[in-house]
């Protein structure tokens, strides 16, 4: 009998009914850089360990019984899944009979029986794709456990991180805050431009509104235009142009996809999300979670041509991956099975999840999606309708639906009606109430009155949680499997705050972010580029193609660094020295070396050393004292007593002895 290796022990019933093999689960990383992880800088060669020592136990145990066995190695399928595998097969390759890599896309018989049949030997596996992973784990460590410590040493503040990711993620909030600001600071009539609007009469009586096609910066512009054209009595229809436009369905989601729309349509933050999507893979119902593509399997494509296909709204619909997914082979966040959808609920509490409503709701959405993927377009027909008024150009516009492709779909088989699409901006400032589709070229048509339209600017808005994962993965900024983590670390720091309006969060950056972030501006700008995250990310794929190598990801991003070496065997700093520290050094006027704030005794040291060269100030009985011998003994008081002890001090001292010397 084969044994086959998980990383969740969530899925080990399921995996072991369906494959008949013992199943034993990582429970996730086994091994982590250890604390000085750089053994050699020459090469950069690392060292990793067991995460503890109930884990060493734990894995030796699954180790031994790999022994003389044909393992199967069947982390998720991912760069993630396929690091821990490797760790795994570089520890029993000489000790077991055997050893596969399989990949479960879903946790069904249909999908363990698949990543069985197309298991390959673990040897003929891309071991680049571990070397990518490693320059991401060491480049990571590195940028965090140099550049952390400086800032919460510019910063005064503990609670500080920097992240080759984290940081440009941040930068973008911060960057739309301050254009936020800039918008305020415009003077009220700066944010208004106009336009005219005519209402015309038709031959029976009935009333609609037309917009001028021109724009008029301020209100002397706009009255002068009035004025210019208000004892016209015609408008003339002298064109009206038709064009059809296509709405496409939603395609199978992408991680980033599913976490932007059930933000918005259920209201849940980005990692509650990938925590529910992951219990729903766990029991079979879903597929993986973490993907960057958009296919779905010929098998589940020909299941909905089989359920569907007689159907007006159904349309076959194959999607590529992009260009940069990392794997075709992956497919989109889809259901596993068919069924009604009046099942949704019992599927999911038969499956032995934890049960939940927002469970349930994720289940749905992702159910509605699957189908609707393999759906028509929406076709609209949109009319343009163009009135001259003294050769000015008048503008009304309509649009009607005229197939409703998968809104169709959503009527019937989901029960829910289609919102209508936003108007364009030209409608939102018109009150039709006619069918324009009535009113004929070349027709003239009455005018009864002219009146204008403040047209605002477009004030730049906060990000939205839901579309901010969405600009991560435009910028080239992180991976799906760490899109969900970036705003926890930020809202941990309180970079950033969210805001939440109605059923939007809106992503706002705090002082402490914007200052930070300066601070980041003018001394390691790099870090905050997308433009550099983006490149190195690229690296990384390279890497995975063999391209380029481990060095040529991790020398470029230490170099940016200076090169600093780590040392964690050095107990740090507390947060209290670090602060005595500052506040001696800018008292003192004296610039101390990086090291001290890194080591604990050297920092105690310097503590000792400045403490002696302080000033410190003398009590208030001191003073007092001091101002009653100079008045006593009409002598004058030394300049600085009040601010200095030791002048203070040395002034009692000289006047008790003065008296001594009277007195003998």
């Amino acid at each position: 009998m084969s044994i086959i290796i998980i990383e969740s022990p969530n899925k080990i019933e399921k995996v072991k009914k369906y494959s008949n093999c013992e199943t034993f689960a990582t429970k996730g990383h086994f091994k982590s850089l250890t604390k000085n992880f750089i053994k050699n800088y020459d090469n950069y060669e690392i060292e990793y360990d067991f995460s503890n020592e109930e884990t060493r136990k734990r894995m030796n145990f699954i180790f031994s019984k790999c022994k003389n066995e044909d393992v199967i190695i069947a982390t998720d399928p991912d760069r993630e899944g396929y690091a821990i595998g490797y760790m795994f097969y570089q520890i029993i390759k000489n000790s077991a009979k055997s050893v596969k890599r399989a990949e479960f896309f879903e946790i069904t018989q249909a999908g363990i029986k698949k990543g069985l049949e197309n298991a390959i030997d673990f040897q003929k596996t891309n071991f680049k794709d571990f070397e990518s992973f490693k320059a991401r784990a060491v480049g990571d460590k590195l940028v965090g456990f140099i550049l952390s410590p400086k800032y919460m040493r510019e910063m005064n503040d503990k609670n500080i991180s920097v992240g080759r990711v984290q940081t440009p993620a941040l930068e973008l909030i911060v960057k739309k805050q301050l254009e936020i600001e800039e918008f305020e600071k415009l003077k009220e009539e700066e944010k208004i431009s106009y336009k005219a609007k005519a209402l015309l009469k038709t031959k029976d009586s009935k009333e609609f509104e037309v917009l001028s096609e021109n724009v008029y910066s301020n209100l002397n512009e706009i009255e002068e235009f009035l004025n210019f054209i208000k004892d016209n009595s015609k408008a003339l229809l002298q064109d009206i142009k038709e064009k059809q436009s296509q709405k496409a369905p939603p395609q199978p989601f992408r991680t980033s996809q599913l976490q932007e729309r059930a933000n918005i349509a259920l209201s849940l933050a980005p990692d509650e999300i990938m925590l529910l999507a992951g219990e729903l893979f766990e029991a079979g119902l879903i597929t993986y979670t973490r993907t960057d593509s958009n296919t779905l399997s010929n098998e589940f494509i020909n299941e909905l041509e089989e359920r569907f296909k007689n159907e007006t709204w159904y349309e076959k619909r194959i999607y590529e991956a992009g260009k940069q997914s990392q794997a075709q082979a992956h497919e989109a966040i889809r259901i596993t099975h068919i069924h009604p959808y009046e099942e949704c609920e019992n599927i999911v509490k038969q499956s032995g999840v934890k049960f939940s409503q927002s469970l349930i709701d994720l289940y749905k959405f992702i159910y509605e999606n699957s189908i609707l993927s393999q759906s028509k377009n929406c076709i609209s027909l949109n009319q343009t309708y163009e009135f001259s008024i003294k050769g000015i150009i008048f503008k009304a516009t309509q649009s009607k639906i005229i197939d409703k492709g998968f809104k169709e779909a959503k009527e019937k088989l989901f029960k829910s009606k289609e919102l209508e699409d936003e108007e364009n901006k030209e409608e939102k400032n018109l009150k039709n109430k006619i069918d324009l589709s009535s009113l004929k070229q070349n027709e003239s048509f009455d005018i009864v009155s002219f009146e204008k339209v403040e047209i605002k600017k477009q004030a730049p808005s906060p990000y939205k949680e839901s579309n901010f994962i969405a600009l991560l993965e435009k910028e080239g900024i992180g991976r799906p499997s760490t899109y969900a983590s970036f705003l926890p670390k930020l809202l941990q720091r309180a970079y950033i705050e969210i805001e939440k309006k109605g059923k939007n969060s809106f992503i706002k950056a705090t002082q402490k972010g914007l200052d930070f972030m300066q601070k980041i501006r003018n001394l390691d700008e790099w870090i905050a580029t997308s433009e550099y995250t983006r490149h190195m990310e690229n690296v990384l794929d390279s890497i995975s193609r063999g391209e380029v190598s481990y060095l040529d990801f991790i020398k470029p991003l230490h170099q940016k660094m200076q090169f600093i070496k780590i040392n964690n065997e050095e107990k740090a700093p507390s947060e209290a020295q670090i602060a005595l520290l500052n506040k001696l050094a800018k008292e003192q006027n004296v610039k101390l070396d990086e090291e001290v704030f890194l080591k604990a005794n050297l920092a105690k040291k310097n503590i000792e050393e400045l403490l002696k060269n302080s000033i410190k100030a003398p009590s208030p009985k001191q003073i007092a004292l001091a101002e009653k011998l100079s008045q006593d003994k009409k002598i004058e008081l030394p300049k600085g007593y009040k601010e200095n002890m030791k002048i203070c001090s040395a002034f009692i001292d000289k006047c008790f002895k003065e008296g001594k010397k009277k007195g003998n």
